[in-house]
């Protein structure tokens, strides 16, 4: 049974519960059985198949040997580029040993540091204050004033992206979880190739939002239709059959406009051991210009396969991390720290991207974010303070909120909201959205309603985020309850197994990779 076939059979028109006091975890044998649910264990570096590299073999370039000296107060960026144009010849870890290094120490500056290259890792000594310390001095401009959100970031991983539009049509319906598809004539793809599955219509809206009214003011989707962006790694090629290393996560109809694209992305590309500074100290105002909302972020991964940020640290940045049409992503255990600012961890047009062990502690005004049309998308065991989670809008589909401990699902303290997205844009989240064993630790709100569309304020914008028939499994925190829930189970006590993602893991591969397993004594 399709995952959103199964929700809507068990769909809860109205569902208002108290909270009761958190418990022990409770054992509850056949509650993946009676949800059905997808499984989000595909998220990550290699679609959880393997370790995330710790040992490379690459040359080794020093930024040192390239000019840069650390703690001098002087730029480094010439040196740094320099180090990293010899590394994207062949590949090769541009090294940075201890103390601070400056990056951008001019204002008026629109562009950043780009790495178009497979095979680059940034690597450090530590992400500690006695580590290594990449220091972005001044702020960059946006390349367009009147468009807030244009200010680049410092440093870019960027692929090509789209090479050729595959011109043989498909001959067969596709079902939610096949791997494999059918084309009606020669399409040139080969193991190894990355595909995009690409759709936008209204023939898509009550696929992807179970059948729900929409508000008038979200005019994308009442317009222009629901979206699909989807990528995937091809697995193997027999004839006109194509298989794919992970699972198809929407219904295709053959007679239905998809559009199928082969794209070139840089992989095994990394960010890691490394301390990332900006100059951000201003209290943080939402939208007030480029430079509060974007003029010190640090790293987007764009186009990027099977590449990682890992044991990283942000402060006083307005964005910290951004995976962007990007393919099993993986931001690790990583923090956010300092002056609070625009965003934290982004997954955006991406597909099955993994944000595992990682903190806000700065109160970035948007939490976490699955959003525009990315799809399988594991947030795990995620902390962060005051603000709650993120779901900017435009289609995200089968997120999965796994152990983590933040506040909720409705803006700050005072009630103004952050969980994101134009309300052109709305609603926040399309099917599949899962929180599994998550605890609210601020904002309770009674009678939370998933499906508001402010009918008695039609003038308002903006409302509560809105979601389709999210599944909420071992939900913790005291005074919040649900309206327009698909699924509520185990209200107030958290369930077993304790994560979702890694047993879903564990039972499809028989193991944990490592870097995840020794977080996980408690999985059954």
């Amino acid at each position: 049974m399709k995952a959103n076939q199964a929700i809507s059979s068990l769909f809860i028109a109205v569902v208002f519960v108290s909270c009761a006091s958190p418990g022990k975890a409770q054992a509850d044998e056949g509650i993946l059985e009676q949800l059905d649910l997808v499984d989000y264990s595909y998220a990550g570096y290699d679609f959880g198949e393997s370790e995330l590299p710790t040992e490379y073999d690459l040359p080794v370039f020093n930024v040192e040997d390239f000019g840069a000296v650390a703690n001098d107060d002087i730029s480094d960026q010439e040196a740094i580029e320099k180090a990293i144009d010899r590394a994207e010849i062949k590949g090769g870890v541009v090294l940075f040993g201890a103390g601070k290094y400056i990056v951008n120490d001019t204002k008026g500056n629109k562009n950043g540091i780009l790495i178009k290259s497979s095979n680059v890792i940034l690597k450090g000594t530590g992400s500690g204050e006695n580590g290594t310390i990449i220091h972005m001095k001044e702020a960059l401009d946006p390349k367009d004033p009147k468009k807030l959100w244009t200010t680049p970031p410092m440093l870019v991983f960027k692929g090509k992206g789209a090479t050729r539009t595959i011109d043989a049509p498909l001959v067969k319906d596709v079902k939610q979880g096949d791997k494999s598809i059918l084309f009606g004539g020669t399409h040139g793809l080969k193991k190894g190739d990355l595909l995009f599955i690409k759709a936008q219509g209204t023939f898509l809206n009550d696929r992807l939002l179970a059948g729900k009214k929409t508000r008038d003011l979200w005019t994308t989707i009442n317009e222009k239709g629901a979206a699909v962006h989807e990528i995937h790694e091809v697995a193997g090629v027999s004839g006109k059959k194509v298989t794919f290393r992970a699972p198809v996560l929407i219904d295709m109809d053959r007679k239905e406009p998809w559009k199928f694209v082969k794209v070139d992305f840089i992989t095994h590309c990394g960010f890691e051991d490394i301390r990332f500074e900006g100059n951000f100290y201003e209290p943080f105002v939402h939208h007030k210009n480029a430079y509060h909302d974007g003029g010190f972020t640090a790293i987007n991964m764009a186009k990027t396969h099977n590449s990682w940020v890992r044991n990283c640290v942000f402060a006083n940045v307005n964005v910290a991390v951004s995976f962007s049409n990007s393919l099993t992503g993986t931001m690790l255990n990583s923090r956010v720290v300092g002056n609070g600012g625009h965003s934290s961890f982004v997954a955006s047009r991406s597909s099955r991207t993994l944000i595992a062990y990682c903190r806000d502690d700065a109160n970035q005004w948007h939490g976490p974010d699955s959003s525009h049309e990315a799809v399988g998308t594991v947030i795990l065991r995620f902390e962060g303070i005051n603000r709650g989670i993120d779901a900017h809008g435009n289609v995200p589909r089968f997120t999965l909120w796994d152990q983590c401990v933040m506040a909720g699902f409705d803006g700050d303290s005072v009630g103004r909201t952050s969980h994101g997205a134009n309300y052109t844009n709305l609603p926040n989240h399309s099917v599949g959205l899962v929180f599994w064993n998550f605890t609210q630790t601020a904002r309770p709100r009674p009678g939370f309603d998933f499906w508001d569309l402010m009918e008695d304020t039609p003038g308002d914008r903006y409302g509560p985020l809105t979601a389709v028939n999210p599944v909420i499994v071992g939900f913790q925190g005291e005074g919040t309850s649900f309206m327009n829930a698909g699924v509520v189970k185990s209200f107030g006590q958290a369930v077993e197994p304790s994560s979702l993602y890694l047993y879903q893991l564990r039972d499809r591969l028989g193991t944990i990779p490592a870097y995840l397993a020794e977080k996980t004594t408690s999985i059954k």
